[in-house]
């Protein structure tokens, strides 16, 4: 080098040993156990209060509100393109097309905007009713899902109410039973392998 430097020797480098001894397989990187970094103590926390803490109410019913949405986009989606193929306007393609555009472009939003308003009503009723009892339980769910279908329908009238409401509760409680059942034989959610008996 022009500076007067002296260039770094690395030619012993491949002459440093990575395992130790008494351990089979250890990190080449690292020149550690790996066996070492698995723990099977269950989750870990920072603190201890937050093993006691869940999702709070605005990501869990942000998180609703976006899946029925879009799971709304998609239902009405599916429901405008059969529509629009069972009444095609147009003797042409290009017309059978726009008019099958059409019933998606109708029936998606339309779903999907009246699915995500009845969960943020929901989320809201949940997390009032939740405050006001200080008790988190499915009775909870029941209540603000009988409020958000009445609410969803009060301007139709009181028979319009009295279904929304019906609907909100039946699908609360179908929604508890479920998970009561799936949970009662031993599965979760999440898990991928049903260990029914």
């Amino acid at each position: 080098m022009s500076q007067g430097y002296k260039e770094p020797d690395y030619s012993g480098i491949n002459n440093i040993s990575v395992h130790s001894s008494g351990y089979n397989a250890l990190s080449p990187l690292l020149n550690i156990d790996p066996s070492f970094l698995i723990q099977d103590n269950g989750a870990e926390y920072v603190f201890a209060e937050d093993s006691k803490k869940r999702r709070g109410w605005g990501e869990r019913m942000f998180s609703s509100v976006g899946s029925l949405y879009m799971a709304g986009i998609f239902s009405g989606g599916v429901w405008g393109v059969m529509e629009g193929l069972r009444n095609p306007e147009g003797k042409t393609f290009k017309l059978r097309l726009n008019s099958l555009l059409n019933g998606c472009t109708r029936r998606g939003p339309f779903l999907g905007n009246n699915l995500a308003v009845v969960a943020l009503m929901y989320g809201c009723i949940n997390a009032a009713i939740e405050t006001g009892r200080g008790v988190e339980d499915e009775y909870n769910s029941y209540a603000s899902a009988i409020t958000a279908g009445a609410l969803f329908k009060s301007t139709a009238g009181p028979r319009a109410i009295l279904i929304g409401a019906g609907l909100g509760g039946s699908l609360a409680l179908a929604y508890s039973a479920s998970n009561k059942l799936w949970n009662n034989r031993g599965q979760t959610w999440s898990s991928s392998q049903p260990s029914w008996a």
